[in-house]
Protein backbone atom coordinates (compact mmCIF):
# COMPACT_ATOMS: atom_id res chain seq x y z
CA UNK A 1 0.00 0.00 0.00
CA UNK A 2 1.35 3.42 -0.97
CA UNK A 3 1.62 6.28 1.06
CA UNK A 4 -1.86 8.41 0.63
CA UNK A 5 -0.71 11.61 -1.44
CA UNK A 6 -2.28 15.13 -0.46
CA UNK A 7 -4.30 15.50 -3.93
CA UNK A 8 -5.85 11.88 -3.40
CA UNK A 9 -9.87 11.86 -2.23
CA UNK A 10 -10.72 10.39 0.99
CA UNK A 11 -12.58 7.74 0.08
CA UNK A 12 -15.98 7.32 1.64
CA UNK A 13 -15.76 3.95 3.38
CA UNK A 14 -12.41 4.90 5.11
CA UNK A 15 -12.33 7.24 8.14
CA UNK A 16 -9.59 10.07 7.37
CA UNK A 17 -6.66 10.63 9.23
CA UNK A 18 -4.22 13.40 9.08
CA UNK A 19 -0.82 11.69 7.48
CA UNK A 20 2.52 13.28 9.37
CA UNK A 21 4.73 12.87 6.20
CA UNK A 22 7.87 10.29 5.98
CA UNK A 23 9.92 12.25 8.32
CA UNK A 24 7.95 12.67 11.07
CA UNK A 25 6.80 8.74 11.30
CA UNK A 26 11.35 8.38 10.66
CA UNK A 27 11.86 10.79 13.81
CA UNK A 28 8.80 9.08 15.69
CA UNK A 29 10.00 5.47 15.20
CA UNK A 30 13.72 6.30 15.90
CA UNK A 31 12.76 7.44 19.61
CA UNK A 32 10.34 4.16 19.77
CA UNK A 33 13.30 2.52 19.10
CA UNK A 34 15.34 4.68 21.86
CA UNK A 35 12.00 4.20 23.97
CA UNK A 36 11.98 0.60 24.00
CA UNK A 37 15.84 0.29 24.38
CA UNK A 38 15.41 2.45 27.55
CA UNK A 39 12.02 0.61 28.76
CA UNK A 40 13.74 -2.84 28.80
CA UNK A 41 17.05 -1.51 30.42
CA UNK A 42 15.45 0.23 33.31
CA UNK A 43 12.98 -3.23 33.84
CA UNK A 44 15.89 -5.67 33.23
CA UNK A 45 15.85 -9.55 33.30
CA UNK A 46 12.46 -11.56 33.20
CA UNK A 47 8.89 -11.62 31.97
CA UNK A 48 7.03 -8.72 31.15
CA UNK A 49 3.23 -8.23 29.31
CA UNK A 50 3.10 -4.50 27.67
CA UNK A 51 -0.31 -3.21 27.78
CA UNK A 52 -0.87 -0.08 24.92
CA UNK A 53 -3.90 1.87 25.14
CA UNK A 54 -4.96 4.42 22.83
CA UNK A 55 -7.80 7.29 22.19
CA UNK A 56 -7.45 8.53 18.87
CA UNK A 57 -8.39 11.62 17.75
CA UNK A 58 -11.93 10.10 15.95
CA UNK A 59 -12.36 8.79 19.74
CA UNK A 60 -11.91 5.14 18.80
CA UNK A 61 -10.05 3.03 21.58
CA UNK A 62 -7.74 0.73 20.65
CA UNK A 63 -5.55 -1.96 22.62
CA UNK A 64 -2.46 -4.13 21.99
CA UNK A 65 -0.22 -6.37 24.34
CA UNK A 66 2.97 -8.42 23.61
CA UNK A 67 4.69 -10.65 26.61
CA UNK A 68 8.34 -10.17 25.97
CA UNK A 69 11.07 -11.87 28.00
CA UNK A 70 14.42 -10.31 28.93
CA UNK A 71 17.60 -11.78 29.68
CA UNK A 72 20.81 -9.98 30.37
CA UNK A 73 23.59 -12.95 30.84
CA UNK A 74 25.39 -14.06 28.97
CA UNK A 75 24.15 -11.24 26.69
CA UNK A 76 21.22 -8.79 26.10
CA UNK A 77 18.29 -10.37 24.78
CA UNK A 78 14.72 -10.15 23.96
CA UNK A 79 12.34 -12.90 22.95
CA UNK A 80 8.94 -11.96 21.93
CA UNK A 81 6.32 -12.56 19.31
CA UNK A 82 6.94 -10.97 16.40
CA UNK A 83 3.73 -9.83 15.28
CA UNK A 84 2.62 -8.63 18.84
CA UNK A 85 5.90 -6.83 19.16
CA UNK A 86 5.38 -5.18 15.81
CA UNK A 87 1.76 -4.20 17.19
CA UNK A 88 3.35 -2.14 20.13
CA UNK A 89 6.03 -0.82 18.23
CA UNK A 90 3.99 0.60 15.07
CA UNK A 91 1.15 1.81 18.16
CA UNK A 92 4.09 3.65 20.47
CA UNK A 93 5.84 5.23 17.51
CA UNK A 94 2.29 6.47 16.08
CA UNK A 95 1.79 7.80 19.45
CA UNK A 96 5.05 9.70 19.80
CA UNK A 97 4.36 11.45 16.15
CA UNK A 98 1.69 12.52 18.23
CA UNK A 99 -0.89 13.80 14.94
CA UNK A 100 -3.21 11.02 15.27
CA UNK A 101 -3.78 10.16 19.41
CA UNK A 102 -5.37 12.11 21.83
CA UNK A 103 -4.18 9.98 24.90
CA UNK A 104 -1.78 6.77 25.17
CA UNK A 105 -0.52 4.83 27.73
CA UNK A 106 2.10 1.90 28.00
CA UNK A 107 1.61 -0.31 31.31
CA UNK A 108 3.66 -2.60 31.70
CA UNK A 109 3.42 -5.69 34.21
CA UNK A 110 6.85 -7.53 35.18
CA UNK A 111 6.25 -11.33 37.04
CA UNK A 112 7.86 -11.17 40.47
CA UNK A 113 7.29 -13.50 43.43
CA UNK A 114 4.98 -13.24 45.45
CA UNK A 115 3.00 -11.33 42.88
CA UNK A 116 3.34 -9.11 40.07
CA UNK A 117 4.46 -5.54 39.69
CA UNK A 118 3.01 -2.61 37.44
CA UNK A 119 4.08 0.62 36.02
CA UNK A 120 3.06 2.59 33.50
CA UNK A 121 3.95 5.65 31.28
CA UNK A 122 1.65 8.58 29.38
CA UNK A 123 2.91 9.16 25.85
CA UNK A 124 2.66 12.70 24.93
CA UNK A 125 4.86 15.43 23.78
CA UNK A 126 6.57 12.71 21.55
CA UNK A 127 8.03 10.79 24.72
CA UNK A 128 6.96 8.77 27.75
CA UNK A 129 6.10 10.30 31.35
CA UNK A 130 6.31 8.20 34.27
CA UNK A 131 2.27 7.11 35.59
CA UNK A 132 1.88 7.86 39.09
CA UNK A 133 1.69 4.19 40.75
CA UNK A 134 -2.30 5.32 41.89
CA UNK A 135 -3.38 6.23 38.71
CA UNK A 136 -1.57 2.29 37.20
CA UNK A 137 -3.22 0.88 39.89
CA UNK A 138 -6.58 1.98 39.44
CA UNK A 139 -6.17 0.95 35.70
CA UNK A 140 -5.23 -2.02 36.40
CA UNK A 141 -7.78 -3.24 39.70
CA UNK A 142 -9.16 -6.30 38.19
CA UNK A 143 -12.72 -6.93 38.36
CA UNK A 144 -14.25 -8.00 41.04
CA UNK A 145 -14.58 -11.52 41.71
CA UNK A 146 -11.19 -12.08 39.21
CA UNK A 147 -8.66 -14.91 41.38
CA UNK A 148 -5.80 -13.75 39.16
CA UNK A 149 -2.98 -11.91 41.78
CA UNK A 150 -3.09 -8.12 42.44
CA UNK A 151 -0.17 -6.37 40.98
CA UNK A 152 1.25 -3.64 42.81
CA UNK A 153 2.09 -0.56 41.48
CA UNK A 154 5.35 1.28 41.18
CA UNK A 155 6.41 4.42 40.10
CA UNK A 156 7.62 4.18 36.48
CA UNK A 157 11.59 4.42 35.57
CA UNK A 158 12.25 8.01 34.21
CA UNK A 159 13.25 7.41 30.81
CA UNK A 160 14.97 10.26 29.46
CA UNK A 161 13.85 12.16 26.17
CA UNK A 162 16.63 11.98 23.87
CA UNK A 163 15.84 15.29 22.37
CA UNK A 164 15.97 17.11 25.12
CA UNK A 165 19.44 15.04 26.71
CA UNK A 166 21.17 15.23 23.05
Amino acid sequence: MTNPQPDQAARADRRSLPYPGDEAIAAARRRAHRAFAQLFTALGAGGHRLHYAVVDVDGRYRLASATVTVTTAPAWHLDADPDEFAAIEAAVTAALEGSCTVLATLVVQTDQEPDPVVCGWRIERGWLHGMKPAAVQAAVRPCGGGSAPVARAYPAPFLPDPSVTS
